[in-house]
């Protein structure tokens, strides 16, 4: 009796959240379960698109990895961040000057940085101008993929269908559909069938660090 006052208590919690991302303009689905207010600042223009059924966590309750909430930011009119049906991230953070795409059923760990800026330009002169270039090249991860805690995905990176990314990869060049990527910069390999690769070996699927 008791938890299914508290399983009521949460999703009117949630379907508030939702209702007051909508006023910040962002598009929400049906269903969605975002437990705690994400730290939105959206440019005049820009868009953010969830579908239906997605989660966005911000409360450690409901991850004990979690550190920080959820931050959904658009720096450019035309920007647009899009998190399909089925998808789920929690307290990570996301920063779009043009487009940042996340397939269906595809899960981003905690404290994972999404950041499709170009950086910093450099002067002769002065050296690193202190404020980062206001332009980038799209972010694209596909369907059923599983991106570790604490991963940095930059611009122009496209991860295939399928992907696993380990925990504190640093993500530069594109993963193909069914491999794993790992390390500083990530370096990949294919994934084993049983984990939707093209790899035959089963004992590989043993040895991925993924939390």
């Amino acid at each position: 009796m008791i938890q299914r006052l508290k399983d009521k208590l949460f999703r009117a919690l949630c379907r508030f959240n939702a209702l007051r991302c909508r006023l910040r303009g962002v598009q929400v689905g049906r269903d969605c379960t975002i437990d705690a207010m994400p730290a939105l600042r959206l440019r005049k223009g820009s868009r953010v698109l969830l579908g239906d059924d997605v989660t966005l966590l911000s409360n450690s309750r409901h991850n004990p990895l979690l550190s920080r909430r959820m931050v959904l930011r658009t720096l450019l009119p035309e920007a647009v961040i899009s998190i399909a049906s089925h998808a789920g991230a929690s307290g990570s953070t996301l920063i779009c000057c043009n487009s940042i795409s996340i397939g269906e059923y595809t899960i981003i760990g905690p404290d994972t940085l999404i950041y499709d800026s170009e950086g910093h330009d450099y002067s002769p002169k002065i050296g690193w101008r202190g404020r980062s270039k206001r332009s980038g090249r799209p972010i694209s991860i596909g369907q059923k993929c599983f991106i570790g805690t604490r991963c940095m995905i930059l611009s122009g990176v496209s991860i295939g269908d399928n992907c696993v990314v380990a925990a504190g990869s640093v993500v530069t060049g594109d993963i193909p559909a069914g491999h794993f990527a790992s390390g500083n910069p990530a370096q990949i390999k294919p994934l084993p069938k049983i984990l939707g690769g093209p790899g035959k070996s089963r004992a590989d699927a043993l040895m991925l660090n993924t939390p």
